[in-house]
């Protein structure tokens, strides 16, 4: 949720509103009283929010190698924006897709402004389109739902979120990004966002055509690494914002039973034109361990996360 209207018509800047936020939340945690109400407070309004989101793309870019291959990028682009055409939040956001070539790295992410970002190393474990189309669809509920102005906030603090918005201080951008990346993009996020995200994103995924059940069987491979690895959440990166926790799978599950496979059981998981058109130029999937379960891979260091 927005809330920052009523400051921008009386004139306020976001550096006036952040402090006068600041010190609202400095007297109700010195009182005692701080409560939560269950909903997000986003400090950014959608052209501030689209301004750090392009600061924040152009250090991704310039850090990350950008896949350089025209087809599989339009292919992303192309699941991308069916999906993207689905979301509630259209008219205040432009979404953009892009591949980072990191074959060894199993991850997705969504910047403020719409910025969202696969991983060579994710596209190749996922077994058909729907399986990608259920991970987008989770960071397109991120941006839907305005997650990113209270997440960083959480992350850098009042003051940082200022500089970024003000566009003042140059290098912010690169300290902000830097300080996400060290703890993982999504772990600003909390788990109530997690699950509105998954909310959203299942919802998303049936409007759009895709089997709601996609998200599921992803989750159960990243909960398979997960257990192959002791538990331990360092496997893959993607286990840094999506812990794949039985709590979180089987809230899927309940969640899947909100949409009747009569409605859904036909749809086209697109296994043999990913595979073809994704997959194999990438070099092929992982090597699999077991049935269900996949190799660990090595994370690329140097790469952004």
């Amino acid at each position: 949720m927005y809330y920052g209207n009523a400051s921008e018509q009386a004139g306020i800047s976001i550096a006036q509103r952040l402090t006068l936020l600041a010190v609202a939340v400095s007297v109700l945690l010195s009182q005692g009283c701080a409560t939560t109400t269950g909903q997000d407070l986003n400090l950014l309004s959608p052209q501030e929010e689209a301004q750090i989101g392009k600061q924040f793309s152009a250090e991704v870019e310039k850090e990350s190698k950008v896949l350089q291959n025209p087809a599989i990028q339009a292919y992303v682009q192309r699941v991308g924006q069916r999906l993207a055409a689905m979301s509630p939040r259209q008219n205040d956001v432009q979404y953009t897709f892009e591949v980072i070539d990191a074959p060894d790295t199993v991850n997705a992410f969504a910047l403020p402004g719409g910025y969202i970002y696969v991983y060579t190393g994710l596209l190749r474990l996922c077994e058909n389109e729907a399986e990608l189309a259920a991970v987008m669809a989770h960071e397109i509920g991120h941006v839907a739902a305005y997650h990113h102005g209270e997440a960083i906030t959480r992350q850098v603090g009042f003051s940082m979120l200022a500089e970024l918005a003000l566009g003042e201080n140059p290098g912010a951008a690169a300290q902000v990004l830097s300080t996400l990346v060290g703890n993982g993009v999504g772990a600003a996020y909390s788990r109530e966002q997690e699950r509105q995200a998954d909310q959203l994103g299942m919802d998303i995924l049936v409007r759009a055509g895709y089997r709601p059940d996609a998200m599921v069987t992803f989750m159960q491979k990243l909960q398979a690494e997960d257990q192959k690895s002791g538990g331990s959440a360092a496997g893959l990166p993607i286990f840094a914002s999506h812990p794949p926790t039985d709590e979180r799978l089987q809230r899927l599950q309940m969640q899947l039973q909100q949409y009747p496979a009569p409605g859904w059981a036909n749809a086209d998981l697109n296994e043999k034109g990913y595979q073809k058109d994704i997959v194999k130029p990438l070099g092929g999937s992982p090597p699999k361990e077991q049935p269900g379960t996949w190799k660990v891979l090595k994370k690329e260091s140097g790469r952004v996360q």
